[in-house]
């Protein structure tokens, strides 16, 4: 069969076998995102045990997901960017401080124990890995949960998506170093990013706002996704991950005050090709190096995920004088890692800092303290009318 049909076969299998995986957890109340993972744990175990993919087919489809991957960062980015505001960041920095330091310490803590294992490309870019990975919180799946629970507008809601907005600029931050470190990328391609980064101050300006309401709908569509190539083209260049210009694009282009939201316009698109990325995450879990030592790991990692951003976001929340209630709802919203954390696990992956193993106990992490979140949120609400009453 020409390689041409095989591609189009397995894009067509692999959309709808997402889409159907996702939906049935979304009506089990969990997001979509961890069906497309489960389908892709389903899709590796299945061509494990066949014949696989032609190699020219899995390249194709993984640059495929990759687009899909720089379309959802930038998105990413256009979303964070609005709660980047002086006010917002003054009211959410204590809570967003505890939900940030606490991890980073108490993971820098785990990841030197864990790097005489895992650490394929030394000590240090480990460490600062995987210290940074315990910090993420998924803005995109807390937006979305805010959302179905009509809590953007309030305080709580607000307070959360700044502090999520700060806590993962300082992990795309220190990812940004741990590429530099890793890749051995030599200063003067570093002076590159000079120029990239005025062309992104530029673009934040609001004439671009201006320009970008007389474009029409389609030709802004086309803009963004331009805008998010170039931006991730630009960072791979330089010796960076294509994923940090991608985003670091969107959180540019989202500044501006615009009729167009670039968020809302590059969504279809990557909304098309990121369960794609998912999916292919999925096949990179292997659940055959799972053993008793793995497994003890992977619940050490749970734990102190759970205990540092948990226990970090609720400090911050009541150094900065919210109430225990609220404190602990902002705690449980933080803990989310969802998507985000993925993306970050899999750049990590591919940038060798960490290795399979350690890569599958961070997805099982991420999956856990994900599919925690509504739980505990129904429980916290419960506890409250019960209280009203």
């Amino acid at each position: 069969m020409p390689d041409l049909a095989v591609l189009l076969a397995a894009l067509a299998v692999l959309l709808a076998m997402a889409r159907c995986f996702g939906w049935l957890f979304t009506r089990a109340g969990q997001p979509a995102v961890l069906g497309e993972i489960t389908c892709g744990l389903v899709v590796g175990l299945a061509l494990q045990t066949g014949p696989g993919l032609p190699g020219r087919v899995d390249t194709t489809l993984d640059a495929l997901a990759q687009l899909g991957l720089i379309l959802f960062l930038f998105g990413v980015g256009a979303r964070l960017a609005p709660s980047m505001t002086a006010a917002r960041i003054t009211a959410a920095f204590v809570p967003a401080l505890g939900a940030t330091v606490v991890p980073v310490v108490l993971g820098t803590v785990l990841a030197l124990w864990l790097a005489t294992r895992h650490a394929p490309a030394g000590v240090t870019p480990f460490v600062l890995f995987a210290a940074a990975a315990m910090a993420v919180t998924a803005f995109p799946v807390l937006a979305r949960i805010l959302s179905e629970r009509r809590m953007l507008d309030d305080d709580r809601g607000r307070c959360a998506l700044t502090a999520a907005a700060l806590t993962d600029a300082t992990a795309w931050a220190a990812l940004a170093v741990v590429a530099s470190i890793h890749s051995g990328t030599r200063d003067w391609t570093l002076v590159l990013a000079v120029p990239f980064l005025l062309g992104l101050f530029v673009l934040a300006r609001p004439w671009f706002g201006r320009t970008l309401d007389r474009l029409s709908g389609p030709t802004a569509v086309v803009t963004m996704v331009a805008l998010a190539c170039a931006g991730a083209a630009t960072t791979d260049a330089i010796g960076l991950h294509a994923a940090i210009g991608a985003f670091l694009a969107g959180v540019a282009a989202g500044r501006p005050a615009s009729r167009h939201d670039p968020a809302a316009l590059i969504t279809p698109a990557a909304s098309l090709l990121v369960p794609l990325y998912f999916v292919l995450i999925g096949r990179k879990v292997d659940l055959g190096g799972l053993d008793t030592a793995l497994m003890t790991e992977t619940l050490a990692i749970i734990v102190v995920a759970v205990v540092a951003k948990g226990g970090g976001a609720y400090l911050g929340a009541r150094l900065a004088g919210q109430p225990p209630r609220p404190a602990a709802v902002f705690a449980t919203l933080m803990n989310t890692r969802g998507v985000t954390e993925l993306v970050f696990l899999g750049i990590g992956l591919s940038l060798g800092v960490i290795d399979s193993a350690f890569y599958t106990a961070m997805v099982a992490m991420a999956l856990v303290t994900t599919a925690m979140t509504g739980p505990l949120l129904n429980h916290l609400e419960r506890d409250k009318v019960t209280r009203d009453a």
